[in-house]
């Protein structure tokens, strides 16, 4: 769990956000391993900005627990505690950098035996539930015994056996 919510993290933090190197033109759209009129040297790196790591903590503590969280000098930070004791792993945390447009994105999330949950204001929220499917909800929890479900001959009053 916790390597795939690190990935998940770096993914998101590091997707198409610039960090990655230039494209080279004549390499089909994809990196070079080599520079632009380059030989071997600095194979697997087509330049770029070196950005520092300011801030680097990965802290296993031996029973299970861990926290661990990084700040880069481009404004990129991330931290994470977590329990990897039990029926599971429970880890908490949160990720942040600036986007191309400038917006400064940041997400909070808990994952547990829940599932993963993010919570950030650049994250799209649902349409307002239909008022005909609140009055559904309210109603069925003031009615439990009434399921709606079809159950033939037992005393259908002429409604085919829906009970309503």
């Amino acid at each position: 769990m916790k390597f795939i919510v690190l990935s998940a993290l770096l993914g998101v933090a590091l997707a198409d956000v610039g960090y990655l190197p230039p494209r080279l033109p004549g390499t089909g759209g994809g990196y070079s391993a080599f520079p632009a009129g380059g030989s071997g040297f600095g194979v697997g790196y087509g330049g770029g900005a070196n950005i520092p790591i300011l801030r680097y903590v990965n802290n296993n503590n031996g029973d299970g627990t861990y926290n661990w969280l990084y700040e880069t000098g481009n404004g990129i930070n991330a931290d994470e505690s977590g329990d990897a004791r039990g029926d599971g792993t429970k880890a908490r945390g949160q990720f942040s950098y600036t986007a191309p447009d400038g917006q400064r994105i940041s997400l909070q999330y808990t994952a547990d035996e829940n599932g993963f949950r993010p919570v950030g204001s650049h994250l799209p929220t649902p349409p307002p539930i239909p008022e005909a499917i609140l009055r559904s909800i309210e109603y069925n929890r003031a009615h439990p015994n009434e399921d709606g479900q079809y159950r033939p001959g037992q005393d259908d009053g002429g409604f085919g056996g829906y009970r309503y």
